[in-house]
């Protein structure tokens, strides 16, 4: 992985599924509670006893990002996160397609895909956790998080894709 790579931190055993941190993420980024327009959702996965936070892990071969056909999935070099250029979107769905962590949203209320920029560094759903589910860090090597998360986002993953139905 690149140098600089940054992530939340999410322990899905101290998750309750309270939402606080998709209420602070939708104020935070479109001013007023919509957890609908939240960049981070919570997946409660019943069968496996979870709740989790899902968020885009900014893996270091971003599917999404060739996946744009306009070039509107970049990786941000300043803060170095995937975002999406909302100007430039149009709403096709590739990149959520091709999103494994089921991380990319086009909520019905926007005209455009959505996903978390880490609120360029700052991000307000950590300290909203008072259960201590989030943390934010920055390594320079983010492979053994990645790995430990892997398998929680691919149960993640396979129940949202069962849920929108195989596509969108």
């Amino acid at each position: 992985m690149e140098a600089g790579i940054i992530n939340l931190n999410i322990n899905t055993a101290k998750c309750t599924a309270c939402h606080a941190c998709e209420l602070a993420c939708s104020f935070a980024k479109e001013g007023y509670y919509a957890p609908a327009l939240s960049r981070i959702r919570i997946m409660q996965v019943h069968d496996h006893g979870l709740n989790v936070p899902v968020v885009c892990v900014n893996c270091a071969d971003a599917p999404c990002i060739p996946a744009c056909p306009v070039g509107a999935v970049y990786r941000d070099r300043t803060v170095p996160v995937v975002r999406i250029n909302e100007e430039e979107c149009i709403a096709c769905g590739d990149c959520i397609r091709a999103c494994p962590f089921g991380a990319v949203d086009r909520p019905p209320e926007k005209d455009v895909a959505i996903m978390c920029d880490l609120c360029d560094g700052d991000p307000a759903c950590v300290p909203s956790c008072i259960y201590g589910a989030l943390g934010f860090q920055q390594q320079s090597d983010m492979r053994v998080a990645e790995v430990k998360r892997w398998a929680t986002a691919k149960v993640v993953a396979e129940r949202l894709q069962a849920e929108r139905g195989g596509a969108q």
